[in-house]
């Protein structure tokens, strides 16, 4: 191969050069692309030029991707993921290995800078040597408008949003996507960095004109997709779902269909009505993570733990664990409420592979279904404790949030 240089952007002229090989590869219409995505990568939250990695070939640009830095939550748990987007190689250099040596660049680049965590929506079989594996399902509730008759509901009106809205919104968002595993923290960066697509959100206020309600859609196919929703409490549900069947009406769409996760309260709400409730499994493909820095993310996971132990019935338990993740064993000690993590052997020995342990972090797998077949030796309370600190999740990025 031809003198490889791999870098971060370091000068406005190389930024330009990056943007413009992205905008060409994966947008049409290249002159309003190529200004959103500009003002997109500008204006990124936490976004630094040397985000941007470069392949150079002879002098000359023959890949590059983006790095987007986000705090995910699990549980109790924040931890710091690294984004991987717009990964883009210019034609003469089209498979002759450049996204590979970029990928294990921007590998390198997250483990020096800290990150714990990595996230991608990219083609399949490709990245799982890098450790991804897909953890990330997509869900949709569809219900047909003759069938979401809302005879009752709260008083409410329907506005536009405002960008006065936001620190409303953000508080309602937080408040209904606790209970999701791996979604991305928002501020309100993520929502300006998006206002082109969050000024057509519309708000619902109450008598006191207080914003208790949001949601997001547009029209494919003859459904509404209602792709963001948000309600302060459980009772204004029913007036969400009446504003959204007026907006179908007006559209003339037949059918609603809800890119929620199961753990929204929404969907708990249409589940009184006839409907048709989705799950999108993908394999190595699609929204997938991978872990960056394996003992630095069993840390991160303290906090979630010792809550999710202390409110067990096995609170006062004393035992530890070692997961030997392909191959590198860490143990984890549990005593009487308190944990700690160290590298190294220690006994009830349980061997995964790195895609495993994501699956189990994520919450995507329950761990007895990843324990079977598995040759362990764990004592009940090993696998007890194992329950405790893996259960089962949902973990969902929401489609605003992706890149």
């Amino acid at each position: 191969m031809a003198n490889i240089i791999i870098k971060g952007v370091e000068t406005a002229d190389e930024q330009d050069a990056v943007n413009d090989l992205m905008t060409k590869v994966h947008y049409p219409g290249y002159y309003p692309a190529r200004q959103q995505l500009d003002a997109f990568i500008a204006n990124y939250p936490e976004y630094h030029r040397e985000h941007t990695r470069m392949l150079l070939a002879d002098g000359q640009l023959a890949a590059c991707l983006c790095l987007f830095t986000h705090t995910i939550r699990i549980g109790e748990a924040r931890i710091k993921m690294g984004g991987i987007g717009n990964v883009a190689t210019a034609g003469p250099w089209r498979g002759k290995g450049c996204a590979a040596l970029l990928m294990g660049d921007v590998m390198h680049y997250m483990k020096s800078h800290g990150y714990h965590l990595s996230m991608l929506f990219g083609i399949a079989d490709f990245y799982y040597r890098w450790g991804f594996t897909s953890v990330l399902p997509d869900y949709a509730s569809a219900v047909e408008l003759k069938e979401a008759d809302v005879t009752e509901s709260p008083v409410c009106r329907e506005r536009a949003v405002k960008p006065g809205d936001i620190p409303g919104l953000l508080r309602i968002h937080n408040r209904n996507d606790s209970e999701s595993s791996c979604s991305i923290i928002r501020s309100s960066g993520h929502f300006t960095n998006r206002w082109e697509r969050w000024k057509e959100a519309r708000v619902l206020t109450d008598p006191r004109g207080k914003v208790v309600a949001y949601f997001l859609c547009r029209t494919s196919g003859g459904e509404l997709h209602v792709d963001e929703l948000g309600t302060a409490e459980q009772q204004w549900n029913p007036a969400v779902l009446r504003h959204c069947v007026l907006k179908a009406q007006n559209e003339y769409a037949s059918r609603l269909r809800f890119n929620l996760p199961p753990s929204h309260s929404f969907v708990g709400y249409v589940m009184r009505f006839s409907s048709d409730h989705e799950m999108h499994v993908y394999r190595n493909s699609h929204g997938m993570m991978a872990p960056v820095n394996i003992e630095e993310t069993l840390e991160c996971m303290l906090p979630e733990w010792e809550s999710s132990l202390t409110a067990s019935a096995m609170a006062n338990i004393s035992v530890s664990v070692t997961l030997v993740i392909d191959r590198i064993p860490y143990r984890i000690r549990a005593h009487h409420g308190m944990l700690d993590i160290a590298g190294g052997p220690g006994e009830n020995k349980l061997s995964i592979t790195t895609q495993e342990f994501m699956q189990a972090l994520t919450g995507y797998r329950h761990l007895p279904e990843i324990l079977e077949g598995k040759r362990s030796v764990l004592t009940e309370k090993a696998t007890t404790l194992l329950g405790i600190l893996f259960p089962k999740r949902t973990p969902y990025i929401w489609l605003l949030d992706r890149f």
